[in-house]
């Protein structure tokens, strides 16, 4: 009987060891399906990074002709003093004429590479260009068709599509490379 007892006290010990194994593998059964949940959100997130950043530059119609804009809207400018492609609005400058910078220092997916490339700036972090003009947005600008920076101090043009500045007052055919109209195809695809 001694056996039996023991055997039927270690039965009862594994038993109830095993209900409360059960009952914690239930709750953590429970708990994972939620956690999975909100880790399948953020994977679609990171999906709509790409296309967001395909989408930094776009072409949008202005009181100047078609102009290059950013993911929101905003004219997009360059610099004359910027030779070269390289970018030389710096500190001050910077914050009146913020530089569009490129995350990865890659030319972003979805831009032609034969308008577009990218410049080191002086901070280390690298500027999009279009043509041979590091691109800027304008302080000044409130809301998307906004072009206060056109012709300021006779050194800062709307972008054209094709990577020239529009010197020429309300989208006249002449372009800081005395180029014709810009081509809005020459952005790559989806511009």
């Amino acid at each position: 009987m001694y056996r039996n007892n023991s055997t039927s006290r270690l039965l009862t010990v594994l038993a109830a060891g095993t209900l409360v194994f059960a009952a914690c593998g239930g709750s953590d059964d429970a708990e994972p399906a939620p956690a999975v949940e909100p880790a399948a959100e953020p994977a679609a997130e990171p999906a709509a990074e790409p296309a967001t950043e395909s989408a930094i530059v776009s072409t949008a119609s202005s009181s100047l002709g078609d102009v290059l804009v950013d993911a929101n809207g905003l004219t997009l400018y360059g610099f004359t003093n910027d030779a070269d492609g390289t970018p030389t609005c710096n500190d001050g400058c910077a914050g009146a004429w913020p530089p569009v910078i490129v995350a990865d220092g890659n030319v972003p997916a979805g831009l032609d590479t034969a308008v577009f490339s990218v410049a080191p700036r002086d901070d280390g972090s690298m500027q999009l260009v279009a043509g041979k003009w590091p691109l800027y947005l304008f302080a000044g600008d409130a809301a998307a068709g906004d072009v206060n920076g056109q012709g300021s101090g006779d050194v800062w043009f709307a972008a054209a599509p094709d990577g020239s500045l529009i010197k020429a007052a309300q989208g006249a055919a002449a372009t800081s490379d005395d180029e014709a109209e810009p081509e809005i195809d020459s952005l790559g695809e989806g511009y």
